[in-house]
């Protein structure tokens, strides 16, 4: 009993010193000022706005991640709004357009260059158009017609533009478009999975057209006049250490089932839901810019519940599906169940060993102590960084309220849901970490 009241002391002092240290062996480096700038970047964003915390969160995360975002719902509900409030926030290059069935080249890429045609060269005047934009706002996406479409998607997807004989890079950082409904048709399929990010955006609800009549401000149209001149630094200090952020292997294998669980349900239950290769692969790199916007070096649990709902889904149906599905499976459960097992291995192979002491030194040695010993030591390890990995799943969880991306009530769900599970968990992991130590007769 003594020894065992030292082993379970043991490691409580061992998850302590685990969890408490600065996780940063990767080298991400970001200020801590980063994430107090998108938070200043949010609250402007969001004034005046009712019910608008996701949309806005979202607009910054395509920003910090470099990817596009796809607003669907019905019109007058601050949509494009928020992208000019962007615009003005970050002292960003912004160009808007509505487009429709008839829409031209020339509305959206430039008129023609006379002095280019002088010269007999192709060329647009793209100054003030899509192709000089940083910030780019498309509503009514998927009126796009044949005419611009190929370049529309050059332009989105790999940040050139074909003007004449020339493939010119753009300084696009990101792309907002809105549309009343999805894509009608095949032909806009490529256009779609263009945009990472996807909300559907509902109008005020009935207790919000209370603040928004009787509220002091003005929604839609409210003039937001301040600058966060940091926040184009911010940004790029954000991307710069995006790529040494870890995946960590229970995230890759969520992504892996939650593309399994959209294409087992697809629209209606019916199954065929569809996830493209590329989708998947930059929904991992915009996780890990979530993550680095923290200035942490490896993708929470929390990362995941702020941006997973809003990656993978094609329909409303499965986008509430999805959602559902993420919380409940954000969480790991530790594999609890499986070192309980090689733990009663172990105990089991320990006990028989003893049983063959009285045989003599012959039997004893063919025993195979030592293997005992390094299967123990190596049962007490895994059984040791489980528990500290579940603590730290339960400080992301506790901190969730925190997180740059995730509404407040949305936080307030997650810790509801999540911490009873990972509390628990932790404790039966440590548990097992203070029973996982070697027998006696290994050391």
């Amino acid at each position: 009993a003594d020894l065992r009241e030292r082993a379970a002391a043991r490691v409580r002092q061992q998850l302590t010193a685990s969890v408490n240290a600065p996780h940063n062996p990767r080298g991400v480096s970001v200020a801590g000022s980063v994430g107090a700038t998108v938070r200043r970047a949010t609250a402007l964003l969001e004034v005046g706005l009712i019910e608008r915390e996701c949309e806005a969160r979202l607009l910054l995360l395509a920003l910090v991640g470099g990817e596009h975002l796809l607003l669907l719902g019905p019109p007058g509900t601050a949509k494009s709004e928020l992208c000019r409030r962007l615009s003005t926030i970050a002292r960003l290059g912004y160009f808007e357009r509505t487009l429709t069935r008839f829409s031209t080249p020339e509305e959206l890429f430039g008129p023609l260059s006379l002095a280019a045609l002088e010269r007999d060269e192709f060329r647009r005047a793209t100054a003030g158009y899509a192709p000089t934009a940083e910030l780019l706002f498309l509503d009514e996406i998927f009126k796009s017609n044949s005419a611009i479409l190929n370049t529309l998607l050059t332009l989105l997807n790999e940040r050139l533009f074909d003007d004449g004989a020339k493939r010119e890079r753009v300084p696009l950082l990101s792309a907002v478009a809105a549309s009343n409904e999805g894509p009608e048709s095949d032909d806009l399929s490529a256009l779609y999975d263009r945009f990472l990010l996807r909300r559907l955006v509902a109008p005020v609800s009935d207790d919000g057209v209370l603040e928004l009549l009787l509220g002091g401000e003005a929604a839609e149209g409210g003039s937001v006049d301040a600058a966060l001149p940091d926040l184009r630094e911010a940004l790029e200090e954000v991307r710069a250490a995006a790529p040494s952020v870890r995946l960590p292997r229970h995230v890759a294998l969520l992504l892996r089932d939650a593309r399994a669980f959209v294409r087992e349900t697809g629209a209606d239950g019916l199954g065929g839901g569809y996830v493209s290769d590329r989708r998947l692969r930059r929904s991992a790199e915009l996780l890990k810019a979530c993550a680095a916007a923290h200035g942490r070096d490896t993708v929470s649990v929390v990362d995941v519940a702020a941006v997973l709902p809003h990656v993978l889904w094609d329909t409303a149906e499965e986008a509430a599906a999805l959602a559902e599905w993420v919380e409940d499976n954000a969480l790991p459960d530790g594999g609890a169940e499986q070192l309980r097992f090689l733990l009663e291995s172990v105990r089991s192979r320990a006990a028989a060993e003893a049983a063959d002491e009285s045989a003599g030194p012959a039997a004893e040695a063919a025993g195979g102590g030592g293997g005992l010993a390094e299967d123990a030591l190596a049962l007490a390890a895994a059984t040791l960084a489980a528990a500290a990995e579940m603590r730290q799943h339960v400080g992301a969880v506790e901190r969730s309220a925190e997180h740059l991306f995730l509404p407040a009530a949305k936080a307030a769900v997650l810790r509801q849901r999540l911490l009873p599970r990972a509390r628990e968990s932790a404790e039966e992991l440590e548990q097992l970490a203070a029973e996982a130590g070697p027998p006696p007769r290994a050391f």
